[in-house]
């Protein structure tokens, strides 16, 4: 089969990029033809791609070249959009060669050029290519970039929501709401990695929910996978994601003063633009001035840690609870990719996601039930989703997931719940969360459902 994806970003790193990348392995891996077009500029290097080059400025015509990349039953070729030197992004990163710009701080003219654009340049791909499928991901531009370019080729298109999209630029802005309601009413078929995208993307921008399909994402089961684990090395919390104040990584350093579980030591992977806070609030955390942790609350990361604030004043940060942070262990690894993460997750007991903000999905937790770990989530948004998923499938109700509305406290039970089963009883339930991922959220899986939906509901 012929397939199209537009994409628009890179290939690492984020969730979408990840994703975009694995169902792209995975369908050239089933004997599928695609062309995928992003901007990640490290086609060479990427094993999965059999050809990549660049459109000419006017996006009319494009060149390829080979890579070294071992033959496969399909053929995947990689094309950048020729877009010029601003990149628009919904949350601030690195990409390198270009100048990121938030979605919300476009001016018009950035907008249409960027917009434009990428219209001709899938137009010109959907000419060369012949598609059997066309697929575009985000609220936006990419679903209004589809309907404009199919409109002008007679095709279709199936659109897949991201969080990120909704969540930074179409609820901040009208124009924003304009062109993902353009874009997501015009396609044949939405797919949302749950229920819960779907229905808080349909109620912001609505009309096309009777269209709407679930296609959870999904994780790489070939590197994340259990490991036994020594019962004499002491345990484990993680962390992994952005260090920003939407993650809630804040909720999870002040709950470990709350925890019991003795030689405790926590991993904290990522970065991001809240990591200084984030370092400042734990070293505040363990010189015990309480005055100055509630300094860092109130500034927060550009606006107040309204829980943390609360919990300040309840009263639980007495001097027991700070004897108890310094003897927590606190270990910042930086950012790892998915190479050194896959050797790194699997050593954890528990994986806290200690998100304030809706996740569509929650792909690290279930990276991390894939690595026999398991994951403690808010009760909220996709990521809530995942939670009961893992605990119905190991009927364990209520020991992984915690009110929102409680962050610090409910992240500190959950802590001392899970780690105060038998080590043999953790390992066997973490050996039921691998085999429930693999079964549901393999990337196997993740790229043929995607690709029976988008089949199914051609015309």
């Amino acid at each position: 089969m012929r397939i199209l994806l537009w994409h628009g970003y890179l290939l690492s790193g984020s969730g979408s990029n990840l994703y975009t990348a694995n169902i792209v392995r995975i369908w050239r891996r089933s004997g599928h033809d695609v062309l995928l077009m992003c901007q990640d500029r490290n086609g060479q290097g990427l094993a999965f791609v059999d050809e990549h080059g660049d459109f000419s400025p006017d996006n009319n015509r494009f060149e390829t070249a080979t890579t070294t990349a071992p033959s496969d039953k399909g053929r995947v070729r990689l094309l950048r959009p020729h877009i010029g030197d601003v990149l628009p992004v919904y949350v601030y990163d690195h990409y390198e060669g270009f100048t990121a710009k938030l979605f919300v701080d476009l001016s018009d003219q950035e907008l249409e050029h960027y917009t434009s654009s990428n219209i001709r340049a899938l137009v010109t791909a959907i000419e060369e290519h012949r598609p059997d499928v066309i697929i575009t991901g985000h609220e936006v531009m990419g679903p209004y970039i589809a309907l404009l370019a199919c409109r002008r080729t007679e095709t279709s298109y199936v659109a897949k929501l991201h969080g990120s999209a909704l969540e930074y630029a179409v609820k901040k802005q009208d124009r924003y709401k304009h062109f993902a309601s353009e874009g997501l009413n015009g396609a044949r078929v939405v797919t949302g990695g749950s229920e819960y995208m779907i229905r808080e993307a349909s109620s912001v921008v609505p009309g096309w929910e009777q269209r709407a399909v679930v296609v959870n994402p999904g994780c790489d089961v070939d590197i994340f996978s259990p490991r036994r684990k020594d019962r004499s090395v002491p345990p484990t919390v993680g962390y992994v994601g952005k260090l920003i104040a939407s993650k809630g990584v804040h909720h999870l350093l002040a709950a470990l003063g709350l925890t019991g579980i003795s030689q405790l030591e926590t991993v904290i992977v990522g970065y991001g633009g809240f990591e200084r806070g984030l370092h400042e609030l734990w070293s505040t955390l363990r010189t015990k001035d309480l005055g100055l942790v509630k300094s860092i609350a109130d500034r927060g990361d550009g606006d107040p840690l309204e829980q943390l604030l609360a919990f300040v004043d309840s009263g639980r940060m007495d001097d027991a609870y700070f004897r108890r942070v310094a003897d927590v262990q606190l270990d910042w690894r930086g950012r790892l990719e998915h190479g050194p993460l896959s050797q790194l997750l699997p050593s954890f007991d528990v994986l806290v996601v200690p998100s304030v903000v809706p996740e569509a999905f929650g792909m690290v937790a279930a990276e991390a039930a894939a690595s026999g770990v398991l994951p403690i989530v808010p009760r909220h948004s996709g990521i809530g989703e995942v939670g009961t998923a893992v605990e119905q499938a190991l009927a364990v109700p209520g020991l992984l997931t915690f009110d929102p509305e409680d962050a610090v406290e409910g992240i500190a039970r959950c802590i001392d719940a899970v780690l105060s089963l038998p080590h043999e009883t953790r390992q066997e339930l973490g050996k039921k969360a691998a085999a429930l991922a693999r079964e549901r959220w393999s990337w196997e899986h993740v790229a043929q459902r995607l690709l029976e939906v988008a089949v199914q509901r051609r015309p």
